[in-house]
């Protein structure tokens, strides 16, 4: 007789209730969203803000796959810590933890330090928003493999 969590695993996971895929897909036009807005705030040099809004793009489209494979209490504070969760669904998240790493550090920005470097500022936020954008581009690419099952994005 087969344990318990081998027949778990053999089971094919449930598919995701009307709800859950309407609060999925509101994760991700957010993440979408927040990324757009942190490349212009970018542009308009307000780059701290826009090193925020990168993380919660990225934070944001996580928690959307999270939600997908019925993960609801989600750590959706740490990026890294969301990829940790997401590692158990699909092994391709785990290259994302360097990007996530990234993020992690802008978390730790002070807008009300004494002494500022914009240059550095500016430089910092380019990063931040293109991990942020990797990050988004990988949800993208398991959205789209898994389109059938969930949403296409």
């Amino acid at each position: 007789m087969a344990a318990p969590d081998a027949l778990a695993a053999a089971e094919p996971a449930p598919a995701p209730t009307p709800e859950t895929l309407r609060r999925a897909r509101l994760f991700w036009e957010q993440g979408q969203a927040d990324l757009k807005e942190a490349r212009r705030l970018m542009r308009a040099r307000s780059c701290l803000d826009s090193s925020y809004l990168s993380v919660q793009a990225a934070l944001n489209a996580l928690t959307c796959v999270c939600h997908l494979h019925a993960e609801f209490r989600v750590p959706n504070f740490s990026p890294l810590r969301l990829l940790a969760v997401l590692q158990d669904f699909d092994p391709g998240f785990a290259a994302l933890e360097g990007a996530a790493q990234a993020l992690e550090a802008a978390q730790a920005l002070n807008p009300f330090a004494a002494e500022r470097d914009a240059a550095e500022e500016q430089r910092q936020s380019r990063l931040y928003y293109d991990q942020s954008d990797l990050i988004l581009g990988a949800v993208r690419a398991y959205l789209r493999t898994h389109r059938r099952r969930f949403f296409a994005p």
